[in-house]
């Protein structure tokens, strides 16, 4: 496919970096040099160094590309961008909008500007952020066919009773409306088949319906009930997507902001919420606050380091759930070398929007397409829903009969609102949710989780 992508800071140098790998032919415009030098550096794409216009649209082939994506760091830019694209003749357009009154307004007449999509990585890893508040026992949860299904991540302790255990024995001990279809240990990560043996300190994926997955974390003894009430440290656009979310759910929220002119805006946007103006990145200011009384610490600023230091404190002084954002892909080990949960990152959040997207402009035509795409366990993995098409070959046959690739996992099929962990008796049928977790990138339609 024919990507044209205009921007190339964080959020638009990972799209390049996805939708690359992907196979596709991607042009990536910026008017930054040192950001062009560092794309024809790291990828294989076409680069364009120049503010981007009519001229510089047309030298890059908009007329011909299948899709248009704008991520620059200004909504205005990105808007028009796209309107000029689809003027001359891309076939679809993309546009990220950040600030809280476009997106509202984007999304409202989304179709009179010509715009495919509107992307929006603040809101996005906000919704991230306000599911694993529900559930603390995860680092992670993905909903799959409109909440349906759920992939919920989380680590082994020393005195969890799964260590020890072989996969297949898991049936036997807690039923079959779960599976464990992925695990990570040390670097690396599997789908484990029946003689897997869970250790501490493995990190889990586990995929069933909500109420089996709660019963399963119940039976364990690991369950935590939903945070009741949070702290936010960075009032900017995250936390205040995040904070209207938690207040929606009854969650007392207090915002801790620096900025006294962010302050008088969050108050005035959250009457709900307990806005506080001060340094949150002190440690004792914190504690003054109340820190050790919450029962969640969110860290959204804009930096990294000081994100990372918090949370590694927060969590020696007995914070019960501690979740932090980061930009940076070399943050994420270190999280971890500090026994820290897998941070929440915006611009692969956004990536995984659009390749789903992109993957299903592939298969326009194609009934089993991709419905939904996500990436666990740091990346390693892909969890794709797929709608079983009438014509497709993978229905109507006992699953031990298909000829499933070995690098694919089939978790979960969905119907008629039951969520089902499949046995080789088991067949899909036409209009199915499908689950696959895989190691393989690109699969694009459910006939590709067939050998051959």
């Amino acid at each position: 496919m024919n990507i044209i992508l205009v921007g190339a800071g964080k959020t638009g140098f990972t799209l390049a970096q996805y939708l690359a790998r992907d196979g596709h032919d991607v042009t990536v415009i910026d008017r930054n040099p040192e950001r062009i030098a560092l794309v024809n550096t790291s990828l294989d794409v076409i680069s364009i160094c120049g503010s981007v216009d009519i001229e510089l649209l047309k030298l890059a082939g908009a007329e011909h590309a299948d899709l248009l994506i704008a991520a620059t760091n200004s909504d205005e830019t990105n808007i028009l961008c796209c309107m000029v694209g689809r003027k001359l003749g891309a076939g679809r357009t993309i546009a990220r909008v950040r600030q809280r009154d476009h997106y509202q307004e984007v999304i409202l007449l989304q179709e009179e500007l010509g715009l495919s999509m509107t992307i929006n990585p603040d809101a996005s890893a906000a919704g991230e952020i306000s599911r694993v508040l529900r559930f603390p026992s995860a680092t992670k949860v993905e909903p799959f066919a409109k909440g349906q299904a759920e992939l919920v991540e989380f680590a082994l302790g020393e005195k969890n009773p799964l260590c020890g255990t072989a996969i297949r024995e898991l049936h036997g001990h807690y039923g079959r409306g779960v599976l464990v279809c992925a695990v990570r240990r040390g670097e690396q990560v599997h789908i484990p088949g029946g003689d897997f043996i869970l250790q501490p300190g493995d990190a889990l994926g586990v995929v069933g319906a909500p109420k089996q997955i709660y019963s399963f974390f119940k039976s364990m003894d690991i369950f935590k009930r939903s945070a009741r009430y949070v702290m936010i440290v960075g009032g900017g656009r995250v936390g205040v997507y995040l904070s209207r979310q938690l207040l929606d759910m009854g969650i007392h929220v207090k915002l801790v902001e620096k900025d006294p002119e962010k302050c008088v805006q969050d108050k005035d946007f959250l009457p709900k919420a307990e806005v506080v103006c001060c340094d949150g990145s002190r440690p004792e200011v914190l504690e003054e606050e109340g820190l050790q009384a919450m029962d969640a610490l969110v860290l959204i600023t804009g930096s990294d380091e000081v994100n990372l230091i918090l949370a590694a404190y927060a969590k020696n002084v007995g914070v019960d759930k501690v979740v932090l954002k980061v930009n940076e892909e070399h943050f994420v080990s270190l999280a971890a070398f500090f026994g820290l949960e897998e941070p929440v990152r915006p611009k692969v959040i956004t990536a995984q929007s659009v390749l789903q997207y992109v993957r299903n402009m592939e298969n326009a035509s194609d009934a089993s397409g991709v419905e939904m795409l996500r990436h666990i366990m740091d990346g390693k993995l892909e969890v794709l829903e797929f709608r079983a098409g009438v014509g497709s070959p993978c229905v109507n046959t006992p699953l031990k009969k298909l000829p499933i690739r070995r690098d694919v996992l089939l978790a979960a099929i969905i119907r008629d609102g039951k969520c089902l962990i499949p046995g080789g008796e088991d067949e899909i049928w036409a209009g199915d949710s499908v689950l696959a977790v895989t190691t393989k990138k690109g699969l694009t339609c459910l006939d590709h989780i067939l050998r051959g």
